[in-house]
């Protein structure tokens, strides 16, 4: 009768030591901007505008239609992103989407009526609610071309890059 009770007891705790792959990691993050753009990075239609780009870090999909943008602490007005086509808002698990800053909407529901200020501003993502804060980040005054983002060794300390990496690692 012992040897049953052993196997179980060895197999629960085996179990309950097992590595688990349920690290959410930080969700969805700012992971890089580029506040004063002329000649660094162009979108779609071959323009350079300022851009946000957003990082998954988490291992799930995540949807940023129907959440709203702002570049003003306590905006009334922030600018919701549409939800009309989840295959160019759904930011896979470790992916990048890239957002552009330049009030032309458009050219896609990636296109935001929302431009960046070189001098300083900040970058606020909002949940639908409109009012919780997913990620957000204060900035001063920015170079030309020279993005700021997160520095891959310490996701809380911000460096500029003089090579931009808009859709890509930091580095």
């Amino acid at each position: 009768m012992k040897k049953p009770i052993i196997f179980i007891s060895t197999l629960l705790i085996l179990f309950s030591c097992s590595k688990s792959d349920d690290n959410e990691g930080r969700g969805l993050i700012i992971n890089e901007f580029l506040a004063s753009n002329d000649f660094c990075c162009s979108d779609e239609d071959g323009d350079y505008d300022d851009w946000v780009e957003l990082y998954n870090d988490s291992n799930s999909s995540i949807d940023i239609g129907g959440m709203y943008f702002t570049d003003t602490p306590n905006d009334e007005k922030p600018y919701l992103i549409p939800n009309t086509d989840s295959t160019k808002t759904k930011i896979p698990p470790g992916g990048y989407l890239i957002l552009w800053c330049d009030d032309d909407q458009e050219q896609g529901v990636l296109h935001l009526s929302k431009k960046l200020k070189g001098s300083g501003e900040s970058i606020i993502l909002m949940e639908s609610d409109g009012v919780t804060v997913v990620d957000s980040y204060s900035y001063e005054s920015q170079t030309t071309d020279i993005s700021m983002g997160r520095d891959p060794d310490n996701l809380d300390s911000w460096v500029f890059y003089e090579n931009p990496t808009p859709g890509l690692p930091n580095k």
